[in-house]
């Protein structure tokens, strides 16, 4: 894909493109302009999608484990193949930077279906009880049916990986509802699984796309009876409400919802690192990302050198094309997102705050001014409210105690960070926050681990065999130990 050209993607159902009534123009953030069309399905075509998934999905459980995985594989080497084309739309789709879009919005994807495809059976095992009263139980997972997947507009490809892989490994089928600024590389994934599912001869319905700018859309997929879990990331406000939708009908969820997290600087942690760590604030997706490292809650000891240097990093950021390799802060998703973030900041300044920003933006697309806010507390709007763009906030602490104070202020409990030359007395920190990850002297996530949110940050966890909790549900099967015990 290169140029201007319009792209054009429809919704799938059953394998088949799927007819729906109208369209919706996707907009490339960089520049403001048409990057393509989208089918804009109605809430009546999510009934259509529940039900082809639910008709599929006996064959497609029956399928065994190794065509599952097949499917997996086929559609990893699928994209791969197209990995140059998908780069460049992950670039005009999202806006991601190109070292973020070929690492992490397409090259993570690929290998995340990779490691799935590779994935042993015993992934599925449960520990099983010990024999006892004459009895052995044997414990195993199953798949719950069809889960439904909706993805957030900040790195669409690579979370509808994560959601749908193990969903699928499990023998569920899936309906896939991307965020609706982005859809473009989750269509992508559709027709890469498409012809995964036709090599092994498994049946199309297993998988299933739709696309929209109404939330009416998700809003019935969630509801529908043949749905039997839901997986999400996007807001703690739509999350609620898919948690109360969900809860007449009882259904498995994974809700992986907003963040603000907090780096606590001890005293004795160096400024440099520091400021050098939670620089990816700015410059990863330009903040839009949940478990940015957005609070700075520092000592009074090295408050002053971490704020000067930020200052410095804050003053040497390349805003512009995100084609530009030197470019190191790209455009937030859309002049909404962006009016949302400047209205936060406006409150910070309104509230007391001294706001600093760069006002040297290009003259077209959604660019959002990166943005270091300080002399904060606690109590104002910017520490409280996920911004969800490049503004970082500081304020100054008085010992361990006030900053984890601080740090646990807020709903959100996702990912929070502790600094210090003392790894003991991080860790001792780390385990006084309610935050469902600490990073200790990092920023960076281990993709093995457990991850997802407490309180508002949501409910669940994915990563590894952690991501089959939710789309799957635990069996006992009992019986005599011996023969002679069932006579």
């Amino acid at each position: 894909m290169t140029g201007a050209a319009v792209m054009s993607a429809t919704a799938m159902i059953g394998g088949d493109p799927y007819p729906a009534g109208k369209s919706y123009e996707v907009l490339d953030p960089a520049t403001g302009e048409v990057l393509g069309t989208a089918a804009d399905c109605l809430a009546t075509d999510a009934d259509v999608a529940a039900r082809a998934a639910a008709e599929a999905f006996p064959a497609w459980s029956a399928l065994g484990l190794d065509k599952r995985r097949a499917v997996l594989a086929a559609a990893a080497r699928s994209l791969a193949q197209r990995r140059a084309e998908l780069i460049e739309l992950a670039v005009r789709d999202t806006g991601a930077l190109v070292d973020v879009a070929t690492a992490t919005q397409v090259g993570a994807a690929i290998t995340r279906l990779e490691q799935w495809a590779a994935m042993p059976e015993s992934s599925l095992d449960v520990p099983s009880p010990p024999p006892g009263s004459g009895l052995t139980s044997t414990v195993r997972r199953v798949p719950v049916g069809v889960v439904a997947c909706i993805s957030p507009y900040n790195f669409p490809l690579l979370a509808m990986v994560g959601k749908i892989v193990p969903a699928l490994f499990a023998g569920n089928s899936v309906v896939m509802k991307p965020a609706p600024q982005d859809p473009l590389l989750v269509v992508a994934l559709a027709e890469a699984l498409r012809d995964g599912l036709a090599e092994v001869g498994a049946p199309a319905g297993a998988v299933n796309l739709l696309t929209g700018e109404s939330a009416a859309v998700g809003s019935a997929l969630v509801n529908n009876p043949a749905v039997g879990a839901v997986s999400f990331t996007g807001s703690t406000a739509v999350g609620i409400q898919i948690h109360r939708d969900a809860s007449d009908a009882m259904k498995p969820l994974l809700l992986e919802l907003g963040g603000k997290g907090a780096v606590v600087v001890r005293a004795d942690a160096d400024p440099g690192v520091v400021a050098a760590s939670i620089t990816r604030t700015w410059t990863v997706q330009s903040g839009q990302v949940c478990l940015t490292p957005a609070r700075i809650i520092a000592d009074t000891a090295v408050h002053d050198a971490v704020v000067a240097r930020l200052r410095e990093r804050l003053a040497g950021l390349r805003i512009g094309d995100p084609h530009d390799p030197a470019t190191t802060v790209g455009p937030v998703i859309s002049a909404v997102q962006r009016a949302k973030i400047d209205d936060l900041v406006r409150t910070a300044s309104a509230e007391g705050c001294t706001v600093e920003r760069r006002e040297d933006l290009p003259a077209r697309g959604f660019f959002a001014a990166p943005t270091l806010v300080t002399g904060c507390d606690p109590e104002n709007t910017i520490m409280r409210e996920e911004v969800f763009g490049p503004v970082l906030s500081v304020m100054r602490s008085n010992g361990d105690d006030e900053a984890v104070a601080a740090a646990n202020s807020t709903r959100y409990a996702l990912t929070d960070y502790v600094f210090s030359a003392d790894v003991g007395a991080a860790r001792s920190i780390a385990r006084r926050l309610r935050a469902a990850q600490v990073g200790i002297n990092t920023t960076r996530r281990h993709g093995a681990a457990p991850f997802g949110g407490n309180h508002a940050s949501g409910i669940g966890r994915s990563g590894g065999v952690w991501s089959l909790d939710h789309c799957t549900t635990i069996q006992a099967h009992t019986e005599p130990e011996t023969e002679a015990g069932n006579a």
